[in-house]
């Protein structure tokens, strides 16, 4: 009996290739989003901080310089944070393009997929049938020499 062979393997286990790729580039694009909204989360820990000890400064004796700086580091936080806000803006673009990269090539593997699972089907449909015949043969000549 012939063995099941599928004429599209080499397309099948490129686009795979392909799936896999593609899967890499959307976690590398995926890891620099989340790392950005990381430094964006302690950008605005720090701000919290900032304003917190600001505050504790405000009891009692006043100093203006004191109260500067701090004033001066918390507008470098909020600069650094529209900053970091632009990137991930631009980091998310990428990571939308990236997952619609990864979807078009997953659809393309599943296409060539199906098409061998339904070329799967189709042999074991026309060797069922050869089997049949066979047997079917064999019935009528084993038959023939009873008679």
């Amino acid at each position: 009996m012939r063995r099941f062979k599928y004429r599209f393997e080499k397309i099948l286990s490129y686009r795979g290739h392909q799936e896999k790729q593609r899967q890499r580039e959307f976690a590398t694009a995926l890891g620099l989003q989340q790392a950005q909204q990381e430094k964006l989360s302690n950008l605005r820990r720090g701000q919290a901080e900032t304003q917190m000890e600001k505050e504790k400064h405000l009891v009692g004796k006043v100093e203006p310089t004191r109260l500067s700086g701090y004033y001066r580091y918390y507008l470098k936080l909020r600069h650094l944070e529209m900053a970091g806000r632009e990137v991930l803006g631009h980091l998310s673009r990428d990571v939308d393009k990236k997952r619609e990269i990864l979807v078009e090539a997953t659809r393309k593997k599943k296409i060539y997929e199906k098409l061998k699972e339904r070329h799967f089907q189709r042999y074991l449909h026309d060797t069922n049938l050869a089997m049949q015949k066979e047997t079917d043969d064999i019935g009528q000549k084993i038959f023939v020499r009873n008679r």
